[in-house]
């Protein structure tokens, strides 16, 4: 969102969670932190279930508050208070403790919230987040929250079906094409062509084109070329934010297990950025499970895990990039060449 909204009533807080998150959390600890007024960072956990779960979520929150330098926060749990009162309370000692201010501490049942904080009736006070500031905003600049987790996570699950095996037929072929180019193809020509099926898939994502299978399979392949990867995560600067989200969401659930890394690695990038925690790690969860040891995937888990904010990657000047990753092709040709992953047989 791009317009400045105030939060100051506990609903105000409640409302901008969902669309912070990209989906209506339920049995979950929600932590917003704040700095000089202004929120740099949310995070989400399940509810702990055990002591050993309990003293892990407290020592990542306030690892992840110190890192980003918050100093103060609100913690919103949702769920039955024999659940959520105790790592509730436990929580907020282990931020106060830090020196922070816990604005709020809150606990949300059944569209009705109780503030620890301040004596709340037994059955704690009604809101709509529909009504708030915050979700005006947020709708205005076109965010729609999912109903739940799993429904972040059904975007970009794998398909099924005649679309799973006739891009599974056509995977086949594009990668004996590719074998076949790379005893005679240059480097050049991997990363014009890698750059040419990437923007040509923008375009027909933007006019709700599917791509064909024999189109996807192929630049399955061409995205294990790091350099074509690298590129078209530059492209952040020509197209929005929406439309890497649409396009490498559609990617990644159609392509063949081994060519799952790069787009939901492109993916994750694209949700980090905008600020879509949930997104960003379902992707990046699609991307290591496809390839555990895919670098780029891991240092951005890292990133993930300890906090630091999608925002600051606008710092880089990404489109700038561009220029720097084209001149690799000189430097270092192999890393424009596709990586082919290895065949069952190979193994």
């Amino acid at each position: 969102m791009t317009e400045t909204v105030r939060l100051s009533h506990p609903a105000d807080y409640l409302a901008i969670v969902p669309y912070l998150l990209g989906f209506h959390p339920a049995m979950s600890l929600m932590i917003l932190a704040f700095r000089d007024g202004a929120l740099i960072t949310g995070m989400r956990h399940d509810l702990p279930g055990t002591a050993r779960e309990h003293d892990d979520v407290i020592a990542s929150t306030v690892g992840v508050l110190a890192r980003n330098k918050a100093d103060a926060v609100t913690v919103i749990g949702y769920g039955p208070s024999d659940q959520v009162t105790q790592p509730l309370d436990s929580l907020s000692d282990a931020i106060t403790d830090t020196g922070m201010v816990v604005l709020q501490l809150l606990r949300c049942e059944h569209n009705r919230y109780w503030s620890q904080l301040e004596t709340s009736p037994d059955d704690g006070f009604p809101y709509d987040i529909s009504t708030t500031t915050a979700a005006m905003a947020a709708v205005v600049a076109g965010l729609c929250p999912l109903p739940d987790r799993a429904a972040v996570a059904a975007c970009v699950a794998a398909v099924d079906g005649p679309d799973r095996q006739a891009v599974r037929e056509a995977t086949g072929p594009a990668r004996e094409r590719a074998e076949t180019l790379l005893a005679t193809a240059s480097p050049r020509y991997w990363y014009d062509e890698g750059l040419h099926q990437v923007h040509d898939a923008f375009a027909r994502s933007a006019d709700d084109e599917p791509i064909t299978p024999e189109q996807l399979a192929w630049l399955g392949v061409l995205l294990t070329s790091i350099l074509v990867r690298d590129a078209a995560m530059t492209l952040l600067g020509t197209y929005p934010e929406e439309a890497h989200i649409k396009l490498w969401s559609e990617v990644t659930r159609r392509a063949e297990p081994g060519y799952v890394a790069a787009p939901a690695l492109l993916l994750a990038f694209a949700a980090y950025i905008s600020g879509a925690g949930t997104l960003t790690r379902t992707a990046l969860d699609r991307a290591l499970a496809d390839n555990p040891t895919y670098s780029f995937a891991v240092m951005l888990d890292y990133a993930l895990v300890n906090g630091l904010p999608g925002s600051m990657l606008h710092e880089m000047r990404i489109g700038e990039l561009a220029e720097q990753i084209e001149a690799q092709i000189e430097r270092c040709p192999r890393a424009a060449l596709p990586r082919l992953p290895i065949q069952a047989e190979e193994r």
